[in-house]
């Protein structure tokens, strides 16, 4: 992500610098870990944590939003997914808004 307009997953927010926006673990890597990720192999962990296949593994969220987040998941806490959902179009995990396309 260098440059473009992205839509943040959480907030909605349309952000055009990339510096403005996180990469996110939509489960949190915390919650995996006390879901039963403790108990996965080292590269199934790996594997989980860099989940490039899935399409809301990662996402991208405006900073500020991913902060105030932390190691919960979004719902809960002010931050939940648009609807309609979002949905990754790249590798990176970023979300190109109409406008950037």
């Amino acid at each position: 992500m260098s440059a473009g307009s992205w839509r943040s997953y959480y907030d909605d927010v349309e952000v055009t610098g990339a510096k403005g926006l996180d990469i996110d673990h939509v489960v949190p890597l915390a919650e995996a870990w006390n879901s039963g990720a403790h108990a996965w192999t080292p590269k199934r962990r790996e594997a989980y944590a860099n989940d490039l296949a899935a399409e809301r593994s990662l996402v991208a969220v405006t900073a500020k939003t991913n902060r105030s987040k932390a190691d919960r998941e979004p719902g809960p806490y002010g931050c939940r997914p648009p609807d309609p959902p979002a949905a990754p179009t790249s590798s990176t995990g970023s979300q190109p808004s109409s406008a950037g396309a």
